[in-house]
């Protein structure tokens, strides 16, 4: 190739449909009930900013591109949310003749002005909620990939993170921004938004990053705050009843346990995961195999452990056992009357 010209040969390259390999750094990592897994994955150092989403039948096969069952550059219905505001349903089909399996793209709509932060599906599986870089929260109706609800300047900062209630007819859910506020919508309603929570100065006081529905608790959700905490609270009282304080820097995902919904695991912008027991507030796990930041964490519906995945293209299993002595672990978390006493003060407005 000529001195150069190299420029016009990465502009004018077309990449391959089925990627050859799982990019470095994985993203997120999902299940389906049947105990199938979704891995993405992201090139965030090379000339092409892309990713790739990967199945897996058997989730410890990942992330070995010769066990996954099919890839796509980027159970029926997979609802992908992209760094251009794009959001796409994707549809897992196979091929009679070559009994292969593909995905395909069903619908696409560009809603959002920046990068979607953060996706979650209602309980009924037939809407979607979105939050966004661009401060908009929009509710999908995923049949059609419709936008129904357009919330503008929801917050006054990126929208991290959004959470479907799990129960209350696909109509309520919940998000937090780099604003310092904490939400909770119900499309129902003329004024849809109540707030959970708010820092005083936001500037100076922490932000909130992920937010999570108690499965089994109607009204119980956990907030992350940039500064390392978690806080489970009572939406219906707007009293928070206990504060995990064992990460120093930003929370970046919550999941609470299908099977267990006492139990919650938490990721942060380090290499730890934990799992927390909210009923007695306790730490029983802490694990730091991960030699990068850790980006998701899905519990597997069928062997009931805890899956981890990060920016070290590593996929780790957890196996907690409820009944872990963890009580030198447990000297900076607060509970009940300690919380109210000690850590509400200067969060609360």
């Amino acid at each position: 190739m000529e001195p150069n010209r190299n420029a016009e040969a990465y502009r004018n390259y077309v990449p391959p449909d089925l990627p050859a390999l799982v990019e470095n750094y994985i993203d997120f990592i999902e299940f389906c009930a049947d105990g199938y897994m979704l891995l993405g994955s992201s090139n965030l150092t090379g000339r092409h900013w892309c990713g790739s989403l990967w199945y897996f039948i058997d989730p410890d096969g990942a992330p070995d591109v010769e066990k996954c069952l099919t890839g796509m550059t980027c159970e029926n219905g997979i609802l992908i949310g992209e760094d251009s505001g794009t959001l796409q349903v994707l549809a897992l089909s196979e091929s009679p003749e070559e009994h292969t399996f593909h995905f395909s793209t069903v619908a696409t709509a560009c809603g959002h002005d920046d990068s979607v932060l953060s996706v979650d599906v209602f309980a009924g599986e037939k809407r979607a909620v979105t939050g966004s870089a661009d401060m908009n929260i929009k509710v999908w109706n995923t049949e059609a990939l419709e936008c129904e609800h357009t919330y503008r300047t929801a917050h006054t900062h990126h929208v991290t993170s959004v959470s479907a209630h799990p129960q209350e007819n696909n109509s309520v859910f919940a998000s937090c921004s780099l604003d310092g506020t904490v939400y909770m919508w119900d499309t129902r309603q003329t004024k849809p938004a109540s707030v959970v929570m708010s820092s005083i100065n936001p500037q100076s006081s922490p932000s909130f990053t992920s937010v999570s529905w108690q499965p089994s608790k109607s009204g119980v959700l956990a907030i992350g705050s940039s500064i390392g905490t978690v806080t489970l609270t009572d939406t219906r009282l707007l009293k928070p009843f206990i504060q995990f304080n064992q990460f120093d820097r930003s929370i970046y995902r919550l999941r609470f346990a299908g099977h267990n919904p006492d139990l919650l695991a938490v990721c942060a912008d380090n290499t730890q995961v934990k799992i927390f027991n909210c009923e007695n507030g306790r730490l029983i796990y802490s694990d730091d195999r991960h030699e990068d930041f850790v980006r998701g964490l899905a519990w597997n519906p069928k062997t009931e452990q805890l899956y981890s995945c990060g920016w070290d293209k590593k996929v780790l299993v957890h196996s907690p056992s409820p009944n872990m002595n963890t009580n030198a672990l447990l000297a900076s978390s607060a509970k009940g009357d300690d919380f109210k006493n000690e850590t509400t003060e200067g969060i609360l407005s």
